[in-house]
């Protein structure tokens, strides 16, 4: 079967419940995993039928190696993975704890790391899909992260989460360059998430555009970022966050 296999690695919210719908409806075979298995029976009444699910670790390199083989066992191959990184619990500066944050930084930038590393190891021992234009032999494999807008701009109240997101934005770019020669993209969409519209009410008065970026806009980059009309985008950061970069102050 000629069909791409994309596995999801950390649903979110809703975030990756359509992320999984979107892969799906666009001819992906799609594995779907997360540490939560409360967060995986949502997910199942919320995606297609097909889609399969896998519980387990995501941040360590065996935890890592079985989601990737879960999704090989299902459809005999891995072609692209999006990654959801967890986000940290709200806390300040004064909260600062080193044994947490040093947990809380391993767990996100070593795993980002190791995801990078075991994706690349898997592709590098499985053959590439039957060629279909020139565009697919410029692209063996993508990683696409999912971030929080904290990963580009602090806010109060989001310490650890910012330094760790940040960090995941540094292992992209640092992992675009490392993998380019092996044909494997690299990418990161940084998101005004859902959940920040939730939490903050301020959002609207921070966003020209007004709202967040709802989870199926996130689902089309993703989608797009790992599809051969992105074959020559890697180390990039895509950010979907209604022009806030542009703004100056709070809107009234």
């Amino acid at each position: 079967m000629g069909e791409p296999v994309t596995a999801i690695l950390g649903l979110g919210r809703e975030v990756g419940d359509a992320i999984a719908r979107r892969f799906s409806e666009t001819g992906h075979r799609v594995m779907a995993a997360d540490p939560s298995a409360e967060r995986l029976v949502t997910a199942r009444n919320a995606v297609p039928e097909d889609v399969v699910f896998h519980h387990g670790e995501l941040h360590t390199r065996l935890g890592l190696r079985n989601a990737f083989t879960a999704a090989v066992e299902g459809f005999g191959r891995i072609d692209n993975a999006v990654i959801i990184p967890e986000l940290e619990a709200p806390d300040t500066l004064l909260d600062f704890a080193s044994e947490k944050f040093d947990k809380a930084i391993a767990k996100s930038i070593r795993g980002t790391a190791l995801a990078l590393q075991v994706f690349a190891e898997r592709l590098s021992e499985q053959e590439d899909l039957p060629t279909v234009g020139v565009e697919r032999l410029r692209q063996k494999g993508t990683i696409t992260f999912v971030l929080s807008y904290s990963a580009i701009a602090s806010m109060p109240g989001q310490f650890t989460e910012t330094i760790s997101q940040n960090g995941v934005l540094g292992v992209m770019r640092a992992g675009a360059v490392e993998l380019a020669e092996m044909s494997i993209r690299v990418n990161a969409i940084v998101a005004v998430r859902p959940s920040e519209e939730r939490v903050q009410s301020w959002t609207t008065r921070r966003t020209p555009l007004g709202r967040t970026a709802q989870a199926d806009e996130i689902a089309d980059a993703c989608r797009f970022l790992a599809s051969p009309e992105a074959a020559f985008i890697t180390g990039e950061a895509l950010r979907l966050d209604g022009g806030r970069m542009r703004l100056s102050g709070l809107l009234d």
